[in-house]
C-alpha cells in the first residue's frame, strides 16, 4: 500500500467478484495513470458462486464486507462508492433478420432505417427471451447485412422500394444478473458507481486502445466461465464466452481422486509448483501422486475447452482466427492449454501470450503477485475513470421511467427499445388509394397523406438519434397511417345541381342520377376499388320521364304544356317552370291555346270526363299534401322553407343571399354543428351555418 493522504472522493475503489475469489482493488488517479494504494483476495470458504453467478447473496457479501472492512481500516477512511463487473457468462447473442414493407413512393430515411433496426433487435430480444427464464436486456448490436427488396446493400439511405431487411447482431444480458449484484453491494453498503461487463474490462486493461487496430483476442479465463473479447479496427468488435472454466478441471480431479473441491483445487494449482503432490481423500487417507499424472488426467478436459474457446473465437471473428491471443485470469495458468489453443486454431504458438499485472500500461502497482488473476480488476477501475457514471441511466418516456444500462452511449432509439415500444410507431403509411372510372374516364381517389413521428428531448425536437442523459425527458408522438380513400358518389357533383319544378301543379326536382356497376345508387353510396360509375344529370323533359316519372311506360301518350304552348320533349326544364301533362287520346281532346293557369287547366279537366275530374281532385289533394313549411335556422336567421314536401341542404340557396360564383376561400356547409353535404336532408328546427373560411 502507498503511504497517502487521501480523502473518500479522491479513491476508486473495484471489486472483482469471480465464482473463486473476491479482489478488491483501491487507487487513486495520478499523472493520467490509475495507482494502486490498497488491495485484498479473499477466496470464497464455500461455492457461494457457480459459472459466474451469484447464488448465495449472504456468503458472498460477508466476502465483500470483510475487504471493505480491511481496505476501510488501511485507509483509515470510510469506502461509500464502488465500481463492478458483471460476469460475461451470462452473454447472449443471436443474429436475426427482419423485413418491414415501406412506401416505395417515398425515399428511405435515417427514421426508416432505424426503425428496421429497432424492429430487428425486438425480434432478437423477443426471439431470445423465448429460449431462457428471466428478462434479458440488450447491450449492444450491430448490422451486418442491409437488403433492400431482397438484395444486400451497404446503404439503405435515399433509395426506393418496396421491402427492406436488416440482419444484426444483438447481445443481451439478464437483469436478475445486475440486481444480484447490487443486492449484495446494498447489503454491504456501497453505492454502485459504475457498473461493466468482464470481458469490456479485461479488454480495458489487456489491450489499450493504440492496440485495438489490431484484430486480437482476448480471453479472461476463471472460475466458472472463459470470457473472450475481440478487437479490430479502433474497437471492440465482439464479445463472447464459453460456459467452461477452471472449475471444470477441478471437478474432474475432485471425481478421479475421491477430494473434496477444496482439496481438488489445490491440487490444481500445485501441478506447476511441485513434482509430487501429498493429499488426504474423502476416506481419510493420504496419497501422494505426480503432477504428470494430474496433467496427464485434466488433459482430456482442457482439450475440450480450448476447443470450444476456439470455436467460439472463430465464430466471432467472422469465421477466421485472429492475429494473436492474451490470456488472463486464473485458468489461464492452466497446462497444456496455450498449446491446445494455438494448435486448434492454426496459429503460431509464440502468438498466444499471458498478460500480467505489469502489462497494464495504464496502471502502477507496486504488487503484481496477483498476476494474470488481477488483471480483470485494474480493468474495472479504468473503465470507472473513464465514464465516472452509474449501472443504470433513468430517463422518462411518455411519462414512464425507463432504466439503460449505462455501458455506452444512449440514443432515443435505445430508450424506445428497452422500454417495449413498437419501433413500428416510427413509420406511417399513406391512406390506400382507390382507382375507379367515372363516365368512361379512369379516376384515381388517393388516400390522406401520413403523419410522421414527432420526437422532442426535453421540449426541443430531436431525431431518434440523439443522445440522452441521466434525468432527461423524451416525448414520441408516434407516427399516424393516412386514412385509405372513402370516396362517395357526391364527392364527384362539383356544382350545386338541384331543380325544382311542377308537373300538373306537383312540385318534382331534378337531381343527378347514379349508377355503379349498372346499378342504380344513392348519392350517398361509396365507391369501391374497380367500379365503373356513372353520374348522370338530368335536365329535359325526355330525361324526367326517363328517370323520374314513366320509366318503361310509353312517354309518346302524353303532351306537354308551358304558358298554353305545347313542349318538345328535348325542352331544357327551368327552376320554378310550370308544366302540364295531357293524355294524347283524350276523346274530348282540346287545342290549349294561350296562357294555361291553373284556374284553366282545372276547367279543361272538368270538361274532359269524369274520370278526369277524378284526377283534378286527386291532383288538387296530392299537391296540398306536398305542400309542407318547416322552420330552420340559416348563420342565426329564421327561414321559412315552402312549396316542398321534403327539403335537401341546396334548396337553402333559393331563400337566402349567398354567391357561390365567387369564391373568396373555402366552402363550409355546417349542419346541427356537423359537416353537411348538399343533398342532407333538413327537417324543422334544424341550424345552418354556411360561409367562406
Amino acid at each position: 500500500m502507498e503511504s497517502t493522504n487521501l480523502s473518500s472522493q479522491d479513491i476508486i475503489f473495484s471489486l472483482d467478484i469471480g465464482t473463486r475469489s473476491v479482489i478488491g482493488t483501491v487507487g487513486i488517479l495520478k499523472d493520467k495513470k490509475f495507482r494502486v494504494v490498497a488491495e485484498r483476495c479473499i477466496e470464497h470458504e464455500e461455492r457461494a458462486m457457480v459459472d459466474g453467478q451469484i447464488h448465495d447473496v449472504a456468503l458472498v457479501a460477508n466476502v465483500v464486507n470483510t475487504i471493505k472492512s480491511e481496505l476501510e481500516k488501511d485507509l483509515s477512511m470510510k469506502i461509500k462508492d464502488v465500481a463492478i463487473a458483471a460476469a460475461g457468462r451470462f452473454l447472449r447473442t443471436i443474429v436475426v433478420k427482419e423485413e418491414i414493407e415501406v412506401d416505395y413512393t417515398r425515399e428511405i430515411d435515417r427514421n426508416i432505417i432505424r426503425s428496421l433496426e429497432l424492429t430487428t433487435v425486438k425480434s432478437a430480444e423477443k426471439k431470445i427471451n423465448e429460449s431462457v427464464k428471466g428478462r434479458l436486456y440488450c447491450v449492444g448490436y450491430s448490422v451486418k447485412n442491409y437488403y433492400l427488396n431482397g438484395y444486400v446493400i451497404s446503404n439503405l439511405l435515399s433509395h426506393k422500394g418496396n421491402n427492406v431487411s436488416a440482419e444484426v447482431i444483438a447481445t443481451f444480458l439478464p437483469r436478475s444478473v445486475i440486481d444480484s449484484l447490487y443486492s449484495v453491494m446494498e447489503k454491504v453498503g456501497l453505492n454502485v458507481v459504475n457498473l461493466t461487463l468482464e470481458p469490456i474490462a479485461a479488454m480495458e486493461a489487456a489491450v489499450p486502445q493504440n492496440l485495438r487496430l489490431l484484430n486480437l483476442a482476448l480471453i479472461d479465463i476463471g472460475a466458472g466461465t472463459s470470457d473472450i473479447a475481440l478487437s479490430n479496427r479502433d474497437s471492440i468488435s465482439a464479445y463472447g464466452m464459453v460456459p467452461e472454466a477452471g472449475d471444470e478441471i477441478t471437478e474432474v480431479i475432485a471425481q478421479n481422486y475421491l477430494v473434496d473441491f477444496n482439496t481438488a483445487e489445490s491440487i490444481k494449482r500445485q501441478c506447476d509448483k511441485h513434482k509430487n503432490i501429498t493429499y488426504t481423500d474423502v476416506l481419510g487417507i493420504e496419497n501422494e501422486i505426480s503432477s504428470e499424472d494430474v496433467v496427464k488426467l485434466i488433459t482430456p478436459t482442457v482439450k475440450k475447452i480450448t476447443d470450444k474457446i476456439g470455436s467460439k473465437i472463430i465464430e466471432l471473428n467472422g469465421g477466421k482466427p485472429p492475429n494473436a491471443i492474451f490470456l488472463v485470469g486464473g485458468g489461464a495458468h492452466t497446462p497444456k492449454l496455450k498449446e491446445f489453443l494455438a494448435k486448434g486454431l492454426n496459429i503460431p504458438l509464440k502468438r498466444i501470450a499471458m498478460k500480467g499485472r505489469e502489462a497494464v500500461v495504464d496502471c502502477v502497482c507496486t504488487d503484481n503477485s496477483l498476476g494474470s488473476t488481477g488483471v480483470t480488476v485494474l480493468g474495472i477501475a479504468l473503465i470507472c475513470i473513464k465514464r465516472l457514471g452509474h449501472g443504470f441511466i433513468d430517463i422518462m418516456l411518455n411519462g414512464k421511467v425507463v432504466s439503460l444500462f449505462d455501458s455506452h452511449r444512449h440514443t432515443v432509439m435505445d430508450a424506445m427499445l428497452h422500454a417495449g415500444i413498437n419501433p413500428g410507431v416510427l413509420i406511417a403509411k399513406n391512406g390506400d388509394n382507390i382507382r375507379f372510372t367515372l363516365n368512361g374516364i379512369k379516376r384515381v381517389a388517393f388516400g390522406t397523406l401520413a403523419s410522421s413521428a414527432e420526437i422532442t428531448v426535453n421540449g426541443f425536437s430531436k431525431s431518434i438519434d440523439e443522445e440522452v442523459k441521466e434525468g432527461d425527458n423524451i416525448e414520441i408522438k408516434y407516427a399516424l397511417n393516412g386514412e385509405a380513400a372513402s370516396p362517395k358518389i357526391k364527392d364527384y357533383i362539383k356544382k350545386i345541381y338541384s331543380i325544382s319544378f311542377f308537373i300538373n301543379d306537383i312540385i318534382e326536382n331534378l337531381e343527378p342520377i347514379a349508377y355503379i356497376n349498372k346499378n342504380k345508387v344513392s348519392l350517398e353510396s361509396n365507391i369501391n376499388e374497380g367500379d365503373n360509375v356513372v353520374i348522370i344529370f338530368p335536365e329535359t323533359l325526355r330525361d324526367y320521364e326517363k328517370y323520374f316519372s314513366l320509366h318503361n311506360q310509353d312517354s309518346e301518350k302524353f303532351l306537354y304544356y308551358l304558358n298554353g304552348k305545347e313542349l318538345d320533349k328535348n325542352y331544357i326544364i327551368n327552376e320554378g317552370d310550370r308544366i302540364y301533362r295531357v293524355l294524347k287520346n283524350q276523346e274530348e281532346k282540346e287545342q290549349i291555346t294561350g296562357n294555361i293557369g291553373e284556374n284553366s287547366i282545372e276547367d279543361k279537366v272538368h270538361k274532359i270526363t269524369k274520370e278526369n275530374k277524378e284526377n283534378f281532385q286527386q291532383i288538387n289533394k296530392i299537391k296540398e299534401d306536398n305542400k309542407k313549411e318547416i322552420t330552420v335556422t340559416v348563420n342565426g336567421k329564421n327561414i321559412v322553407l315552402k312549396e316542398k314536401k321534403e327539403y335537401i341542404f341546396v334548396d337553402i340557396f333559393n331563400y337566402v343571399e349567398f354567391d357561390l360564383s365567387r369564391t373568396k376561400g373555402k366552402l363550409y356547409l355546417h349542419l346541427n354543428g356537423n359537416n353537411a353535404g348538399y343533398y342532407d336532408k333538413l327537417s324543422q328546427g334544424d341550424i345552418i351555418e354556411l360561409g367562406w373560411e
